[in-house]
């Protein structure tokens, strides 16, 4: 039925004409109602995912985008937001851009980045893709070359972010972060108040957990 392949076909040609030029921030702002409607479809998102990509791994392009949050990596969020069969995609262009090297710029202006990276991580963890996302922060703190605020930024926000009740699967990935002193040692303030302690009796309650920090 051609009839149903006409809706996508249009948000492929709109998009495509949005992105086959080489538009300025403030140019792709004036068409963000347009994409957010075409991402919609799953066969445009692919696309976009693509070209952001091509986009945000130019070695200049954090650089050149001051903005806490880029319009390209805000178009992700909304891919995210729409299509759970393409987060692990998106999970695996985020954790090339955290990876990057960025040594052309101040240590600090390299961690803002990378903060806003753990950020886009936290909302694709928000939006359902939970295990695959902790895993990989689990990884980072394994291999001991990411920044430890990093890990306790990421450690702060996911525990703003989730609620009881947890998988055994997330407890076993995430309560080591938790419990590590050197990650969560200055968030600790009372056992009954703070988020790290709650979280800590919880598991322990529940599932009976007994990591060593």
């Amino acid at each position: 039925n051609k009839d149903e392949v006409k809706g996508t076909m249009q948000a492929l040609e709109k998009v495509h004409s949005i992105c086959s030029g080489t538009k300025g921030n403030m140019e792709l702002l004036a068409e963000l109602d347009t994409l957010y409607k075409c991402i919609k479809f799953a066969v445009v998102s692919l696309g976009v995912i693509k070209w952001v990509e091509n986009i945000v791994c130019e070695p200049n392009y954090f650089s050149l985008n001051s903005d806490y949050c880029p319009i390209h990596l805000a178009l992700l969020d909304e891919v995210v937001s729409n299509h759970p069969l393409l987060h692990s995609t998106v999970l695996q262009l985020y954790t090339t851009l955290f990876e990057g090297s960025y040594g052309e710029m101040e240590i600090l202006a390299t961690l803002e980045i990378k903060k806003m990276l753990v950020d886009r991580l936290v909302n694709l963890l928000s939006r359902g893709y939970v295990l695959p996302v902790v895993k990989y922060m689990a990884q980072c703190w394994e291999s001991t070359d990411t920044d430890i605020s990093l890990i306790r930024y990421f450690v702060t926000e996911v525990l703003e972010t989730i609620a009881p009740p947890y998988s055994q699967e997330f407890v076993s990935l995430f309560l080591p972060l938790v419990e590590n002193d050197e990650i969560t040692g200055s968030m600790r303030v009372d056992m009954d108040s703070d988020p790290v302690s709650e979280f800590i009796v919880h598991c322990k309650a529940t599932h009976g957990t007994n990591h060593v920090a």
